[in-house]
């Protein structure tokens, strides 16, 4: 028995594991446009964001994803959108390492 628990804790970390949010691409993110991507469609690519907030009354959410590998160490990714009134996205900043 320890044995095998032993082997699935090595395929474990030589796989990896995600450790927080949904994971999201790179070119997901380079698809969104300013003043024209609607919230809904935000939604349906990205679900639901891990925080919700507001910034000088514009509503705001937050996408982050972090998972780690034995390979490469800790991965994190952080997508914030601000929206317009009418819905549609007024700004965003991603980062990733």
């Amino acid at each position: 028995m320890k044995i095998k628990f032993g082997y699935v804790l090595l395929v474990f970390f030589l796989v990896g594991c995600n450790l927080y949010g949904r994971d999201f691409s790179p070119t997901q993110v380079k698809s969104i446009q300013n003043n024209v991507t609607t919230q809904s469609e935000i939604f349906g690519m990205f679900g639901e964001p891990v925080q919700k907030g507001l910034e000088s009354g514009y509503e705001t959410w937050t996408y982050a994803h972090q998972s780690y590998s034995l390979f490469e160490g800790l991965r994190t990714k952080n997508l914030y959108i601000v929206f317009n009134k009418d819905n549609t996205v007024r700004s965003y900043s991603f980062t990733s390492n």
